[in-house]
């Protein structure tokens, strides 16, 4: 599959040609024993006709984007789940399209990294347990695809950065947004010019609390905020989009009305300073009425030096206003799939839609975010 998304900071090189270079520069007969970290086997290179075995570590999330594709894709198999937490019912395995009758079912991701053989795993445990369930998959060069954000404290993300460095394996996180018609068609737009230089950039996030969030939603230290798990979508299709930088950011954020969740903010409003000198604002909320018609309400906006560009996710629209009368409605490419464009890059089809340096910076630039609303100051990004 071939797709448009560029590497902003590096060429791009197949996994096996990164791991291979870096397998070259060690110390022959050496271990790659760095802060504990155990040799990987050298990856035979994947291909359309590699067999790729895939396991899967939790199910809170967005464990679906990985599991969905399954059924659809050639040569990958759905080899193992490893339960969330422990007495969690597994039944529902055996009912997934993607299961068979040799995917196995283990108490602990440990055992399952230690007795299976994969490709690839994804991982969506609750989030302050991603970054060591990914580490742990890393060490063994398994390829991951991980829930955002990367980490929920920049301690674990500098740990889990440099382990996938030193692996050299493929990491990504599951921004789907990416994959969205509305997104790509106003990303192509600002890269052929037609809104000129982006220099004012607005967007929101609003979504119902539902009937109960999950346990790990209580407490700040298990949930990580809302500015990394709902805002790192908005932050992200913002940069993506209008290919600008964030330099420096300031926010606000709180909980007024889910007291039985203290540590989920249910509101944030984020100011950004741009690399070229323009603004970006973000608000999210968990306010949306349940019995709003969707689930979700995402918008997009960019003014830039010769145009605006406007995208609606509840009506699935992008206009823009042009210079010299060319305005409308654009037309929406095909959605992609994501996990598809993941193994598609593993077998050297295509770039990365979501690259772990960007994987990691978006990341980064969310943890430090919410430090600023926790601090009520401007922070450097």
């Amino acid at each position: 599959m071939k797709n448009d998304v560029d590497h902003p900071v590096m060429p791009y090189k197949p996994f096996w040609i990164r791991r291979r270079e870096f397998l070259q520069s060690a110390a022959a007969g050496a271990g790659l024993a760095v802060a504990g970290i155990t040799a990987v086997p050298v990856e035979r290179k994947i291909t359309s006709q590699t067999s790729i075995r895939v396991g899967l570590i939790g199910r809170d999330g967005h464990w679906e984007i990985l599991l969905n594709s399954i059924p659809r894709l050639s040569n990958i198999r759905w080899a193992a789940y490893a339960k969330g937490r422990p007495g969690e019912d597994s039944a529902w395995v055996e009912q997934h399209p993607a299961s068979s009758r040799e995917t196995r079912v283990y108490d602990d991701y440990q055992e399952m990294l230690e007795k299976e053989s994969l490709e690839v795993v994804g991982v969506c445990l609750p989030f302050f347990q991603n970054p060591e369930a990914s580490i742990a998959a890393a060490r063994r060069g398994i390829h991951v695809l991980s829930e955002k954000p990367a980490a929920t404290d920049l301690s674990d993300l500098a740990r889990l950065e440099h382990q996938v460095h030193q692996s050299g394996i493929q990491y990504s996180i599951m921004l789907d947004m990416r994959t969205l018609p509305i997104f790509r068609a106003a990303r192509q737009a600002v890269q052929q010019g037609a809104i000129g230089d982006p220099i004012l950039i607005s967007s929101q996030k609003s979504y119902k609390y539902g009937a109960k969030r999950p346990w790990f939603y209580r407490e700040r230290k298990t949930y990580g905020g809302t500015i990394p798990w709902v805002g790192i979508h908005a932050l992200d299709y913002m940069e993506w989009v209008s290919g600008q930088k964030y330099t420096h950011v300031a926010a606000y954020e709180g909980n007024k009305a889910h007291s039985q969740s203290p540590g989920c903010e249910d509101h944030a409003g984020l100011l950004l300073r741009l690399a070229n000198g323009g603004t970006a604002t973000c608000h999210l909320d968990l306010l949306r009425p349940e019995a709003a018609p969707t689930h979700g309400d995402d918008r997009l906006r960019i003014a830039g030096s010769e145009g605006v560009l406007e995208v609606w996710g509840i009506e699935e629209r992008v206009r823009l206003l042009g210079p010299r009368g060319k305005s409308g409605d654009l037309p929406l490419p095909p959605a992609v799939d994501f996990f598809t464009a993941f193994v598609a890059e593993l077998r050297g089809e295509s770039q990365p839609l979501v690259s772990s340096v960007e994987a990691f910076d978006i990341t980064r630039t969310c943890l430090k975010a919410r430090d600023a609303a926790d601090t009520g100051t401007w922070v450097a990004l």
